[in-house]
């Protein structure tokens, strides 16, 4: 639970970081101007209200949510000096909370931005391991804060920025902001902001199922450039490993905070599905093995430069589980609205990160979690005694012992996607380079070899 008050404190740490840091120009980003180009205003005509807010027990993400579905409500009913609502903030500080529960703001902001947005108003989480990018420049974390905070404010002209990648939330940005566009000459305008408004803009609604589902944009989207059958085979099965790299993301995410949150069955839950959704994804290459060498080279050429490799839903599942690297990361440097989401996976903690926190804790509390190697890396000998330990400890009962199992399901399912997704490939080119010039088998037999979780392969060996 949280308990509210509105107490005389300055709330020092805080006001400093927005006086010595948000109000001030950092080059790293990209372009003129503060930090926060709003901060200064708002300081000055005293539109920036802080709150407290106090935790007397274990946070969790209902409650934070809880928590911030009430500051949106209050918002409205602060008394603001009169015709500075749209530079008014609403700060309210979270104490009690320790870091590595912090994060739980990410997901709760996540959840909430939609109410936020529907009252015309934003809300945004900054804490010390915030990995929200600067929007110009993805390697610039510029929501890190002294301490867990959240604001919420009026919707803006730039906030195009934050809302341009879900349909809902865009549409009443448009309808706020959308004249701007028309009116103005597109010189005007911050081509940055023009181009992300063209991408966004969407149009007409059939039925409550379509709408719901979002049947027209989804059977829009399926454009193979020759009128050869395979080819849509290729096409469709595609686009569904896409959204199921989205579906175990997600579930990726879910697991992630329940082991933030210590409620390790319900963790466990997610992994299992993880391990379903990985079927799926595998049983998908059994329709692509339906293909004959002949069909695909029909349209082959077609794809141009494109490669499977540079699937960014692709890549931030990978993070999210653990498998980070920076050198993938890269391969999407400069592309509109995504490089920002590949670099705030490859900073925040992973699946296997708090995984390793929670059995730290009862197992070796003095280690602090470990460290996480690289996918180059062989391995922490820490953490391969750490697991060993959870199996010679633990009855296959205990949590600890089917936390590791459900892990290690997650590992070897993901295994068998990768091997046959090799398989799939030799079978249809053989050794040749893969699409977009890649290395095609030979790249991706390395990656099969590769284990998620490798101390918890390890400690098989040392038992």
């Amino acid at each position: 639970m949280f308990l509210e008050r509105n107490p005389q404190e300055e709330f020092t740490d805080v006001r400093r970081w927005f006086e010595e840091y948000l109000e001030e120009h950092d080059e790293r980003l990209g372009r003129a101007g503060a930090v926060c180009p709003f901060v200064r205003p708002a300081l000055r005509n005293d539109c920036v209200r802080f709150e407290l807010a106090e935790a007397d027990g274990p946070v969790e993400l209902s409650e934070l949510t809880s928590l911030m579905e009430g500051q949106i409500e209050r918002f409205e009913k602060v008394d603001w000096p009169e015709g500075k609502v749209d530079i008014s903030a609403l700060v309210t500080v979270l104490r009690g909370v320790p870091e590595e529960r912090a994060v739980l703001l990410d997901d709760a902001q996540r959840a909430v931005k939609g109410t936020a947005v529907r009252h015309g108003l934003m809300i945004g989480q900054f804490h010390p391991r915030c990995p929200d990018s600067s929007a110009r420049n993805p390697e610039i974390a510029v929501s890190r804060a002294p301490e867990p905070v959240f604001v919420v404010r009026r919707m803006a002209f730039h906030d195009i920025l934050f809302l341009h990648d879900a349909p809902e939330l865009f549409a009443e940005y448009d309808r706020r902001f959308g004249h701007y566009y028309h009116e103005r000459a597109e010189s005007r305008i911050d081509p940055r902001f023009a181009q992300l408004h063209r991408l966004a803009r969407g149009e007409g609604s059939k039925s409550p199922y379509i709408d719901y589902e979002h049947v027209d944009t989804l059977l829009s989207l399926q454009t193979p450039r020759t009128g050869k059958p395979a080819e849509m085979t290729f096409y469709v099965l595609g686009q569904v490993k896409e959204l199921l790299f989205k579906l175990v993301h997600e579930e990726t995410r879910w697991a992630r905070l329940r082991l933030v949150e210590r409620r390790l069955d319900d963790a466990i839950v997610h992994l299992n599905r993880i391990v379903a959704e990985f079927g799926l994804l595998r049983r998908a290459w059994d329709v692509l093995d339906t293909l004959s060498p002949g069909d695909f080279a029909e349209f082959r050429d077609q794809l141009g430069t494109a490669s499977g490799v540079d699937s960014y839903m692709f890549r931030v599942m990978e993070f999210a589980l653990g498998k980070k690297s920076e050198a993938m990361a890269e391969r999407h440097r400069g592309v509109p609205g995504v490089e920002e989401q590949v670099h705030r996976a490859l900073r925040e903690s992973s699946l296997y990160d708090e995984a390793v926190r929670v059995v730290s804790e009862r197992f070796a509390p003095s280690t602090g979690g470990g460290r996480i190697e690289s996918e180059e890396s062989d391995g922490d000998r820490s953490l391969v005694d750490l697991w060993a330990e959870v199996y010679r400890s633990t009855v296959r009962s205990d949590e600890s012992f089917r936390l590791a199992e459900a892990l290690v399901g997650v590992a070897e399912e993901y295994a068998r996607w990768c091997y046959t997704h090799l398989l799939t490939v030799e079978r249809l080119i053989g050794t040749k380079p893969g699409t977009g010039g890649t290395e095609g088998v030979s790249w991706l037999r390395a990656s099969a070899d590769y284990r998620l979780f490798p101390e918890l392969w390890q400690a098989r060996t040392v038992l």
